[in-house]
């Protein structure tokens, strides 16, 4: 039982984790945006954000896709 409890609680902080995540990426792609729309080069930093981002949300999804499949086997 508590192992079940210990999955669900650590599926849930890695959602609000990844929500986080995706609030910063995407001011990185309203930057990145306004460059392209703007046609101005877009900034380095905010490119290396946002594949930063990026690439620790498909992180913590991998996890909860994982940490999810763990508990549905032990239902």
């Amino acid at each position: 039982m508590s192992l079940k409890k210990d999955l669900a609680r650590e599926i849930t902080i890695l959602e609000k984790e990844m929500q986080e995540l995706e609030s910063k990426r995407s001011r990185s792609i309203a930057a990145l945006m306004e460059s392209v729309i703007s046609k101005v080069e877009p900034d380095a930093t905010e490119m290396q954000f946002f594949r930063q981002y990026t690439a620790e949300i498909d992180v913590k999804r991998e996890k909860i896709i994982d940490m999810t499949n763990q508990l549905k086997n032990m239902m």
